[in-house]
């Protein structure tokens, strides 16, 4: 399935239930899933056994999961909830209406417990008609990595010794200029004053070269960084 070896396939159907029965969701977020889901399939299992590869330092697993939907604009926190349920990594792929898109998160596990798990952040993709999943790397921690660098083109802005947790720092930092940015030239748009206009333009500007440079790895930008900081 999805082009993926027979080796890993698993076609196997989760009730929604067991999802939202056991954990501490609200009646919204149980709503959602009846709503936003029609079916869960457990499609595949990447590991070192169904790869015939060596098993990461950090990744042992990756399921894949396949995810009908009732609802394109579904509630973001059901795959949250499906996620911290599970103590693997889960590559999602989303099925609305003979589109797909993939999602897969970024996640940390918590201290308290091996079965618990703090979402950074979520990649994705834009909707395709069809989803074909690549296998490139010889461990599971690079075919994971890989799988994120296909989804997002930010993940690729650091020198390949950056670690991940650097790399996905990075692309957190441009998310929040970018929002900053956003925010400001909507509080421009409706600024009467001129010279308050005159002052929130010179802060878009500054803060586009800050995200400039966050997005250019070059030398020069990281002086750059440094000068901005220390004006």
């Amino acid at each position: 399935m999805f082009n993926l070896p027979k080796t890993t396939e698993v076609n196997r159907t989760i009730p929604k239930k067991k999802f939202y029965e056991k954990a501490e969701i609200t009646p919204a977020l149980k709503e959602a899933f009846v709503n936003d889901i029609e079916k869960i399939v457990w499609a595949n299992k990447l590991s070192a056994d169904t790869l015939n590869i060596d098993s990461g330092s950090d990744i042992k697993e990756i399921e894949v999961f396949h995810v009908l939907l009732k609802n394109k604009n579904f509630n973001q926190k059901i795959l949250e909830i499906i996620d911290k349920a599970i103590p693997y990594y889960i590559l999602f792929i989303l099925d609305y209406n003979g589109r797909q898109q993939i999602w897969l998160g970024y996640k940390e596990k918590t201290t308290n417990s091996n079965n618990k798990a703090k979402i950074i952040k979520y990649f994705k993709n834009e909707w395709q008609n069809d989803i074909t999943l690549t296998l490139r790397g010889t461990k599971l921690d690079s075919i994971y990595e890989n799988f994120l660098s296909d989804l997002s083109s930010d993940l690729n802005i650091l020198p390949t010794e950056a670690t991940l947790e650097e790399r996905i720092q990075r692309t957190e930092e441009i998310d929040a200029l970018t929002k900053k940015i956003e925010k400001l030239e909507i509080k421009l748009h409706r600024e009467k004053q001129f010279n308050r206009q005159i002052e929130i333009n010179k802060e878009i500007k500054n803060l586009r070269k800050q995200l400039v440079v966050l997005k250019n790895n070059t030398a020069t930008n990281n002086q750059e960084t440094n000068d901005l900081k220390g004006n």
